[in-house]
């Protein structure tokens, strides 16, 4: 693999990582970790993650155009290849549900920032979620002057739904099948109509740790009334899941 360079943009299969991106210029050098990032597909062709993801358009690859695809043993598409990047090496994987939805995201830009939120809600990243709904909302601190793009409202934000790579529905139900409490807690705090006084203390602190207020909730729909492409409710997805959630819906936090 050494010999070899990304069949798109023809650079070295590797990404320069800064490890002292928040120095100020000229107090320090520059600390670079260089790290390989590099997608072998089946018919020997090498890219960058990110160049096939803007290359890729069918199922052929974009350089040879040999045919990459397959049949899964359950009779689903899939483009295996090999990926090596900072986790390691990961042989077999499955491609074609990341270009797609990728290929989806390039088509409706407009669904990104939603995309971008429900991952953050599977990854239990709660600071992610705060900054993006204050970036969203124009409610950022930073010194930053530039007015913000008009796209996506705090309140449809919240309250987005979507099915990808492992996602079906609002960041509820992400939370909720994917374990994330935290997560649940601060969706009921801003977009739920949970009366306050059902909110334990540490989470009321938390708030404010997060410097949310609630002033914060955002009016709309009751995100426990949301349902996903199955048509459950969170409540519903909760009682299938079970565990930590049992006792959410006895305390009826999901909803009645």
């Amino acid at each position: 693999m050494a010999d070899e360079t990304c069949c798109s943009c023809n650079e070295p299969l590797y990404i320069e990582i800064d490890l002292d991106s928040d120095v100020e210029d000229g107090k320090a050098a520059a600390s670079l970790e260089t790290i390989p990032d590099d997608v072998q597909l089946t018919c020997g062709c090498h890219y960058h993650w990110e160049c096939f993801m803007e290359a890729y358009t069918m199922t052929k690859c974009p350089h040879c155009q040999q045919d990459i695809s397959s049949l899964s043993p359950s009779g689903q598409q899939q483009v295996i290849c090999t990926v090596r990047n900072e986790g390691g090496v990961q042989e077999h994987f499955d491609i074609l549900p990341s270009a797609a939805e990728e290929a989806y995201l390039r088509t409706y830009p407009e669904e990104r920032e939603g995309h971008a939120f429900l991952s953050f809600c599977r990854d239990g990243d709660v600071d992610a979620i705060v900054h993006m709904i204050k970036d969203v909302g124009g409610l950022d601190d930073s010194d930053d002057e530039d007015e913000v793009e008009a796209g996506v409202s705090v309140p449809e934000l919240l309250r987005y739904s979507g099915t990808f790579e492992g996602i079906d529905g609002s960041g509820l139900h992400v939370a909720i099948r994917y374990g994330r409490e935290e997560v649940a807690w601060l969706l009921l705090v801003l977009a739920s109509s949970l009366s306050w006084s059902e909110f334990p203390p540490e989470v009321l602190q938390a708030m404010n740790s997060l410097r949310l207020t609630k002033d914060d909730r955002q009016p709309g729909i009751d995100i426990r009334a949301i349902k996903d492409a199955s048509g459950r409710t969170p409540k519903a997805l909760a009682q299938d899941v079970g565990g930590a959630w049992d006792s959410w819906i006895s305390a009826s936090r999901l909803g009645a």
